[in-house]
């Protein structure tokens, strides 16, 4: 189906659709609805077959989307393809647009709903939205403005808040109020050229097998490949002081798996507007066959990059795979029991041909499934080969992280150890200045220790060769202590008078026992 065809299809079911939406408002009264507005078509005199052009302006762009070749087109953006779903969704929108009430107001009072024409005022303004035929002649001109919400209360509605379903629109002169919510067309309707680009059928690139860097460098320049799907990425030519960080050659390896662009630039802007004068270029080889050439620049923080594709498509393992045997193929026959001899040779011929038809009839099976998969195969990567032969000549406004894993030096695609120890050799530590001394608590008083207990040893009989030079102190035994006896000093000249006394206590002992 055509695009015009398909667009006026959508149509029919969003006019079906309000018709629905009318008759459920009949209940209010015919005079009760003409006086209020309440479900009246806004748009009654658009024809949709005559669509050729829609214009959007609001006070930041302009943007027109305009049919070419029976496909829409971003004229902004040299006609690059535009998102047909959406300018679907936009034209049923119109055309279905009900009415939830009239308001009346002055132009005067346009500015409080947001509704001035942004070609006459710098504030209060809406988005115009002007839908036109081939020669340019305005079918049906509206302008969006201000939105807002029909609930009460700070959660009316939502568990986040109150959330806008009612935006005011001016038509045929009138100011009313329409039913929007967050997936209507109505409700965010941009002017902003990069919003309308068609930006879900991009490229992506799978099972690579080699990339090459070429930096305007030489020297910077580097080449990763491997032997087979799922093996790491290995540094081609590796010097000896070199090893290739394994994190950023799988990275490399995973590059442009899911790319997606933000913008387009301007054909006719310079290669130094965009820094394609210095661009660094990245050439892919697939285990499938495809070749890429990526060219990548940045200017002033944007990223940008341009492709070509070429490639011829390459035999997978599984479509020349021999067949796996399968176990009904070899399995033997059963002799019954009761079997005779002249019949066992005719049973097991008839056998062996079974088999043999068999292992026949799935060798054909097999062959025709390869002969498909390989067909299936070509026609896909001849329309994968036609719809990149598409994107080339543009260049793409891309994020860094779309680049980033590629666009990089030799140096940096290395591990770090060795710069970092090399940085660390080199440059000596640095000496800090001495920090002020910090003032020492002061010191808590240490507790005395508890004495130990002192044990006395009960002098030993004086040396009588020995002279005593200082006095002696005489300590009772325990059992004498208990009678009252005490630790007493002998001065040195009563000595001997104290021995004789010692030597007769033992004698007198003896006498009392007696």
């Amino acid at each position: 189906m055509k695009g015009k065809q398909l667009l006026i299809a959508v149509l029919a079911l969003g006019l079906l659709g309000s018709v629905a939406y009318f008759n459920s408002n009949e209940t209010l009264g015919d005079d009760a609805s003409d006086k209020a507005g309440i479900g009246k078509t806004l748009v009654t005199d658009l024809d949709p077959e005559k669509i050729t052009t829609i214009a959007i302006t609001d006070n930041d762009a302009t943007l027109t989307l305009a049919q070419k070749d029976e496909k829409w087109t971003v004229t902004e953006r040299d006609g690059f393809a535009a998102k047909f779903d959406d300018i679907q969704k936009l034209v049923t929108s119109a055309v279905s647009l009900k009415s939830l009430r009239q308001i009346s107001a002055s132009k005067k009072q346009h500015g409080r709903f947001e509704l001035l024409d942004p070609a006459d005022s710098d504030e209060n303004t809406g988005t115009r939205v002007e839908f036109k035929d081939a020669q340019g002649k305005v079918l049906k001109s509206l302008l969006l403005g201000k939105k807002g919400s029909a609930n009460s209360g700070a959660n009316a509605g939502s568990p986040f808040g109150s959330s806008d379903n009612q935006r005011y629109v001016l038509a045929n002169g009138k100011v009313t109020v329409v039913a929007i919510d967050y997936s209507s067309a109505l409700n965010d309707v941009s002017a902003d050229p990069a919003d309308w680009l068609a930006k879900d059928d991009f490229f992506k690139v799978e099972k690579i097998k080699s990339i090459t860097i070429t930096q305007p460098n030489e020297t910077d320049s580097w080449t990763l490949t491997r032997i087979k799907e799922g093996d790491d990425m290995a540094l081609s030519d590796a010097k000896p002081d070199e090893k290739l960080d394994s994190s950023k050659g799988s990275s490399a390896g995973r590059v442009l798996g899911s790319p997606s662009f933000d913008d387009i630039a301007s054909k006719s802007a310079k290669p130094e507007d965009t820094g394609m004068d210095k661009a660094v270029t990245a050439t892919i080889d697939t285990f499938e066959g495809y070749n890429y050439v990526v060219k990548m620049a940045k200017k002033d923080n944007e990223y940008y990059m341009s492709l070509a594709a070429s490639g011829t498509r390459l035999a997978q393992a599984d479509e020349t795979a021999p067949r796996t045997p399968q176990p009904d193929e070899s399995k033997p026959r059963a002799q019954a029991k009761d079997e005779k001899p002249e019949d066992a040779e005719r049973l097991d011929k008839e056998h062996n041909a079974a088999l043999a038809k068999l292992i026949a009839e799935n060798e054909k099976t097999h062959a025709e499934s390869q002969a498909k998969l390989r067909e299936e195969r070509d026609k896909t990567f001849a329309d994968n080969l036609a719809k990149l032969a598409k994107l080339e000549g543009w260049t793409f406004k891309v994020s860094s992280y779309t680049l980033d894993a590629i666009y990089k030096t030799r140096a940096e695609m290395m591990e770090e150890e060795k710069e970092e120890a090399a940085q660390g050799a080199a440059t000596p530590p640095p000496i800090l200045p001495a920090l002020p001394g910090i003032p020492t608590p002061p010191t808590p008083p240490t507790p005395a220790p508890t004495p130990a207990p002192i044990t006395v040893q009960p002098p030993k009989p004086a040396d009588p060769n020995k002279v005593v030079t200082s006095d002696i102190i005489k300590v009772p035994s325990a059992a004498e202590m208990k009678k009252g006896a005490k630790i007493e000093v002998i001065k040195k000249e009563d000595l001997e008078d104290e021995i004789e006394k010692t030597k007769e206590q033992p004698e007198k002992k003896a006498d009392d026992k007696e």
